[in-house]
């Protein structure tokens, strides 16, 4: 599946769905030379939102919330990063079982269930094109078995080349990058994170400020491979919210900590988020860097 998702020439349907919301979107994709692959993503419904990844650089063009460009070689919020590597990447954490299978799209699929080995995370359901190895289906769900989130293809035509659509990039105009390493300014608050379930490891900590707000924020981004989690933290007279909680395939809590507001966000249990903000520490060091 890994190399499928990297190495297959194909134009496939798709719906992404997220409680009541339900976005169906186009999917086009290339290899272009043996280190370089090449995929755009057309969202149908709604503003025209798209994204463009060539090799490890990103761009996203929306003509709502701005365009911009990331290097990184998965497109957000799509298929997790964890799924472009070999499953033993994650095996100290989730357990991966396959058992028999069913048509998808009209094609024979393998069904594979990974399942966290501990209480803080989801579980995912996938069904896997016997024949080419493409994920065909995804599921994030609780393990109590309720969906939280689906990917399922309706459609995929193979082709012995790049999509046509893929093959006139030099004229597509390049958005800014959302940030630069270099650029990143260090947190400054001295309330950091002390705890995150096994296996999450420090992407990103940076200072800077909320884009809708404007209120001086410390960013802090983990990830497992299969999920992210974001922590905010703000000082609490400026931020001003309520203390709140919410689960779903993208949980959140807001809640107040030694005088900062501590806002975490990612894709896991409700629960988990609340530990990971009762275990935050203040650092007479100052902070993590």
């Amino acid at each position: 599946m890994a190399l499928a998702l990297r190495q297959l020439n194909f134009k496939a349907t798709l719906v992404q769905s997220q409680g009541q919301r339900i976005q169906p979107l186009i999917w086009f994709h290339g290899r272009y030379d043996h280190d370089t692959d090449l995929e755009l993503l057309i969202q149908l419904n709604g503003a025209d939102s798209r994204a463009l990844r060539i090799g490890d650089q990103t761009y996203y063009y929306s003509p709502v919330g701005g365009s911009y460009s990331l290097q990184t070689n998965v497109t957000a919020g799509f298929i997790p990063p964890a799924f472009y590597e070999p499953f033993a990447h994650i095996s100290q954490h989730y357990q991966v079982i396959a058992s028999g299978g069913m048509r998808v799209t009209g094609r024979p699929a393998q069904y594979l269930r990974l399942v966290s080995r501990d209480k803080f995370r989801y579980h995912y359901d996938l069904w896997v094109d016997r024949e080419s190895a493409m994920l065909l289906k995804l599921q994030m769900m609780t393990p109590q078995g309720e969906v939280l989130e689906q990917l399922q293809l309706t459609s995929i035509e193979f082709t012995d080349h790049i999509p046509a659509q893929l093959t006139e990039l030099e004229a597509i105009q390049r958005p800014p990058r959302l940030y630069e390493a270099s650029q990143l300014e260090a947190p400054h608050f001295n309330l950091r994170p002390n705890w995150l379930p096994e296996g999450f490891e420090l992407r990103r900590a940076q200072h800077r400020r909320l884009y809708d707000t404007q209120l001086p924020t410390d960013h802090y981004l983990f990830s497992d491979g299969l999920t992210d989690v974001s922590i905010y933290i703000t000082e609490r007279r400026q931020q001003g919210l309520p203390e709140l909680a919410f689960q779903g395939a993208e949980s959140l809590i807001n809640t107040s900590i030694d005088g900062f507001a501590v806002t975490v966000v990612g894709k896991l249990p409700v629960a988990t988020l609340h530990q990971i903000a009762e275990r935050m520490v203040l650092d007479s060091q100052g902070p993590m860097r």
